[in-house]
């Protein structure tokens, strides 16, 4: 089973980058076979269409998202939108691949307004790819960092168990 965490974020000083560290942190701890895509480190050409041509690194990432079995996706909220990075990824992405595979979500936004939106689009997303989502997303906002460093620990076990749900649902 090969588990893969998401850093939608493309931000130098992210938040959203931190939460998934979390995730990637307990995974590797405890699940053995997890990789890391980071969406700032790792440059995804813009999809300009099926019969363009792109880069080995596209090219690559595109196959280590349709070879994973779990996607545990990290997400910032922009404007009530899910963030473009996540949105170019999945453009590259075969619909055929993704078939029975799990999703969990990690949302960080600025305030509480707009977290079921994007989780919203993120399940229609998935959906659209018949990838199962786990229907217990962790929400996070700015007033659980304190200057930019996690200050709540309940944050941290709800990565934690949002991880251990998200396997155990491919496990069953």
């Amino acid at each position: 089973m090969k588990i893969l965490i998401i850093c939608g974020s493309q931000r130098e000083a992210s938040l959203t980058k931190q939460l998934t560290d979390i995730a990637y942190e307990h995974a590797k701890k405890n699940y053995g076979d997890v990789e890391y895509l980071d969406l700032r480190k790792t440059k995804v050409n813009r999809f300009e269409g099926f019969e363009a041509e792109y880069d080995e690194t596209t090219d690559k990432t595109v196959k280590l998202v349709e070879d994973s079995d779990i996607l545990v996706i990290g997400c910032p909220v922009y404007d009530g939108l899910l963030s473009s990075g996540v949105k170019n990824l999945f453009e590259f992405v075969d619909y055929k691949a993704m078939e029975g595979k799990i999703a969990g979500y990690i949302l960080k936004a600025n305030g509480h307004i707009s977290f079921l939106q994007v989780q919203g689009q993120l399940v229609a997303l998935m959906n659209y790819f018949r990838v199962v989502s786990n229907p217990r997303a962790v929400f996070v906002t700015d007033d659980e960092f304190e200057e930019d460093k996690l200050k709540d620990e309940t944050v941290e076990k709800r990565i934690k168990r949002l991880v251990g749900d998200t396997v155990n649902m491919k496990r069953t």
